[in-house]
């Protein structure tokens, strides 16, 4: 099927190219098209099945596992530990404690 679809495009760009007064401009849509379809393609690849490739990080903690200990600096530069934030009652919540924590980990370059 791919090859079918291959050799149509081939022959229907040639076709644009040999009779350029009759296709001019015409051309420009499906070979952008092609392209935007090979880049998803390319895509679904890369996360579907190359990201799968990747090796397991061995000190990772597991789904359900109870994260390690940390302080980090919030938004103001003050330092708050993991056990302040599980302990202390949430701003405008009468007095409830939070049940958990999402952490977030952003990998990449800022």
């Amino acid at each position: 099927m791919f090859a079918v679809a291959g050799w149509l495009l081939w022959i229907g760009v040639r076709r644009a190219f040999v009779n350029s007064a009759l296709y001019r401009g015409k051309v420009a849509g499906p070979i952008l098209a092609v392209l935007s379809l090979g880049a998803a393609v390319f895509f679904g690849y890369a996360t579907m099945y190359a990201s799968r490739q990747l090796p397991a990080a061995a000190g990772a903690p597991s789904v359900g596992e109870k994260a390690p200990e940390f302080t980090l600096a919030d938004t103001n530069g003050n330092m708050v530990a993991m056990s302040t934030l599980l302990s202390e009652p949430m701003p405008g919540t009468a007095g409830q404690k939070p049940r958990g924590l999402v952490l977030v980990f952003y990998r990449g370059y800022w």
